[in-house]
């Protein structure tokens, strides 16, 4: 056990020292047109050098990565990188017309800050600072405030891609291109530049908390809210099947109720606040960022091994528990081990369907807490997206984050029956998560989409040029194996094997 200190000691330190020496070391997040295009010049340079039957996709530097996939594609020997981490600037504020124009890797938490200044906000803002632009279009964000708005892509008013030559499009021009690259995970184009709607922000949100002991009540009361136009933001939060709370917000220019943060590392967790107080006001970044600290709720287990969850813990290690940390951390082990000990996915259901979705998963996983986050279905083209729907029907995002009821278990066989749950009340996996699908159960989830997807890319001369989504995205056979394979000890004792392993690669031991 002491060797174990040693090395959680040791981390801390390191930990600390690097955190203090990059304050302050913030560059400018502003660029101009000219400056834009003259980097940009260089990636269209290097796509006509690429070699024939190469395949592009990006190059992202893993440790920044807010995905929790081994990104197996990029060891293919026809993987041709574009590096467009740089592109992470805002190019103009336009308050008067409401918009903002930026490149595709400029975070929400540092566009976030700028637009502040301003008065001004995205109308969906996701709740992890590190999500970029460009990640939460291709990858299908969604918040609180999507209810209302949809996911991020609904917002945007303007794409430069490429696909692969340079070309902008928007919903009036080449429409069928700028649809199909939403939830496409950059299969079908590579975002360049992003126009975006903004809006006047608040300066609080004003939430209320009501509690039900049943999923049907539950999700009933979130329908209602979504529908009665009182809210300008809405989630749920299952702690249990019998303790679920429904969030509404109301956005204010002054408090109504205690002020509450959580920007601050040693703030205690949203998710815990919100169990126990039935009214509270938040400043509004703090709301949109409420479950940075923590993300969400996975990183409780730390918090256990130091001693459980109290101001004291919290002040000393919870700098390092926020989500940048959290995932520089978690891409420096073994993702597998991740999957071994956790389930992590997004599932959106049709409203309709979601009692139903949520017994099901109540009884043959159960994992709490769960996420719920209604949103507006969309019958605009976005046919890859998980908020598609013919209808315009509404959905309701299920965030299931932690381990099943039972330890160890079988992650091809839990992540299976979501699939299985998924397909049978009319769902969509979002994949920035292990994708379990077999072929058939992605054709069948994906197959009408991906026809579509494909005659897009072939218009633009692009169907060549880029990997499959099903190929990017699923786990490779070796994937596969290596998760079938059982953890032996207790939960605590696997975890503790985990972290220790992550720390000794963060050191270099």
């Amino acid at each position: 056990m002491s060797s174990l200190w040693e090395i959680v000691v040791a981390g801390l330190v390191l930990g600390i020292v690097v955190y203090y020496s990059n304050l302050g070391k913030r560059p400018s997040i502003y660029c101009t047109k000219a400056n834009h295009e003259h980097r940009l010049s260089r990636i269209l340079a290097s796509i006509e050098s690429r070699p024939p039957g190469s395949k592009i996709s990006l190059h992202r530097r893993t440790l920044q990565s807010n995905t929790i996939r081994n990104a197996s594609h990029k060891n293919d020997p026809t993987y041709f990188p574009i590096d467009l981490s740089s592109f992470n600037h805002i190019i103009e504020i336009d308050t008067s017309a409401g918009f903002v124009t930026c490149e595709p890797s400029v975070s929400f938490g540092d566009l976030l800050r700028e637009l502040l200044k301003m008065g001004m906000t995205t109308l969906v803002v996701p709740e992890l600072p590190g999500i970029t632009v460009g990640g939460a279009i291709a990858g299908g964000g969604l918040e609180s405030s999507s209810h209302r708005h949809g996911q991020v892509s609904d917002t945007v008013l303007e794409i430069g891609c490429l696909a692969p030559e340079l070309r902008v499009c928007s919903p009036e021009v080449d429409p069928d291109l700028f649809y199909a690259i939403s939830a496409s995970y950059n299969t079908c184009a590579l975002m360049t530049k992003i126009k975006l709607k903004i809006a006047p922000a608040p300066k609080y949100v004003s939430l209320t908390a009501t509690k039900y002991n049943n999923f049907l009540d539950a999700v009933e009361a979130l329908q209602s809210a979504s529908q009665d136009g009182r809210s300008d933001t809405i989630e749920g939060i299952a702690y249990s099947s019998n303790e679920i709370l429904i969030v509404r917000g109301k956005h204010t220019v002054s408090a109504r109720s205690p002020i509450r943060q959580f920007t601050r590392h040693w703030d205690k967790w949203y998710y815990k606040s919100i169990q126990t107080a039935s009214q509270i006001t938040v400043p509004y970044y703090d709301y949109c960022f409420r479950y940075n600290y923590g993300s969400f709720w996975m990183a409780d287990y730390v918090l256990d091994m130091m001693g459980g969850d109290n101001i004291i813990i919290r002040f000393l290690i919870g700098a390092f528990l926020d989500t940048k940390h959290l995932f520089a951390v978690l891409h420096s082990g073994n993702l597998n081990d991740l999957g071994r000990m956790r389930i992590i996915q997004d599932c959106y259901v049709p409203a309709d369907r979601a009692v139903d979705f949520l017994e099901a998963e109540d009884k043959d996983i159960g994992i709490y807490p769960l996420w719920l986050c209604p949103i507006k279905g969309t019958s605009t083209p976005q046919v890859l997206a998980s908020h598609y729907s013919e209808k315009s029907e509404s959905f309701i995002n299920v965030g299931i984050y932690g381990r099943p009821r039972q330890f160890p278990f079988n992650p091809q066989q839990v992540h299976s029956r979501i699939i299985d749950l998924l397909l049978e009340y009319g769902g969509r996996s979002m994949l920035y998560a292990q994708t379990w699908h077999t072929p058939s159960q992605f054709e069948e989830m994906y197959g009408k989409a991906l026809k579509h997807v494909k005659k897009v890319k072939n218009e633009v001369g692009g169907d060549d040029c880029f990997f499959g989504l099903y190929e990017k995205v699923a786990l490779s056979g070796t994937e596969r194996e290596e998760l079938a394979k059982p953890m032996l000890g207790t939960e605590a004792q696997e975890t503790r094997k985990v972290v220790v392993d992550i720390i000794k690669r963060r050191l270099g031991l």
